[in-house]
């Protein structure tokens, strides 16, 4: 029989837990244990905005200076004005940020090339290959064609930055890096040679124990490059007359230069 009291304790329980139901199955589980799978994350949008941030940030950090969404094409087409390239240079000096660096620095080496003004243009790009990048091979292997073409003072500077190039040279594939290494040896090679010319005239001029040994180092110089495009060119399939020429002539012999040679 139900007293008062156990007939409200019963009521109140209906009320508070509702009467028993067929309840469906849970669902699986999200994350089942044992399964060892990776979950795939998606960062698109994350990465967007984050270079839409750097874009803003750089905006605002030159602000001062203009429209750098305008000035970039003005840039490639050498239109930038004087006060223009002085305050990009001052925000480049001011920037903390690789980043912001290598971006600035990049718009001024446009204006400068666009212009024609190639005093201007190996400046700044000497500058960005030896304080802010020197990663891009494409950058080192045409300041290294620019600065073959200059007096034999700059003959290590071009070495330099041909061995530069080189070191990053996987970044190229299939004709353009056959094209681009061979290249490059052959700049060192030549550039050694015109050291070596050099050398052998300021001994002339004034024959001492310095002179000579410069004319020593430069044609040992001369002969390492040559070999090693000859090497190059033989495992590329390229000619190899001027850098066999050039090996004997440094080497004295013509043993040097065929060593790895295949032989019948």
């Amino acid at each position: 029989l139900l007293t008062p009291r156990l007939f409200s304790f019963l009521t109140l329980a209906i009320f508070a837990f509702g009467c028993p139901k067929n309840k469906p199955p849970p669902p699986d589980d999200p994350y089942p244990e044992g399964d060892g799978g990776f979950i795939s994350i998606d960062f698109g949008e994350e990465d967007d905005a984050l270079e839409s941030m750097f874009g803003s940030e750089l905006m605002i950090a030159t602000a001062e200076c203009g429209d750098l969404i305008k000035m970039e094409p003005a840039a490639m087409m050498g239109k930038l004005k004087d006060g223009e390239i002085r305050c990009l240079d001052e925000k480049l000096h001011e920037a903390e940020k690789q980043t912001f660096k290598d971006k600035l620095s990049r718009v001024l080496m446009s204006d400068a090339w666009a212009k024609g003004d190639h005093h201007r243009w190996e400046a700044v790009v000497r500058r960005h290959l030896s304080e802010i990048d020197r990663s891009d091979p494409n950058l080192c292997y045409k300041f290294a064609v620019h600065l073959s073409k200059k007096e034999a003072e700059f003959a290590d500077e071009t070495m330099r930055w041909s061995d530069v190039a080189l070191e990053n040279r996987s970044q190229w594939t299939g004709d353009i890096h056959v094209k681009r290494v061979y290249a490059l040896y052959k700049l060192k090679t030549l550039s050694a040679q015109k050291k070596w010319a050099s050398a052998e005239e300021e001994y002339v001029v004034a024959p001492s124990a310095d002179s000579d040994d410069a004319v020593k180092d430069a044609r040992n110089q001369t002969k390492t490059n040559a070999r090693e495009w000859l090497e190059f060119a033989r495992s590329a399939g390229k000619d190899q007359t001027v850098a066999m020429q050039l090996c004997v002539s440094a080497a004295g012999t013509a043993d040097f230069c065929r060593e790895g040679e295949d032989t019948p």
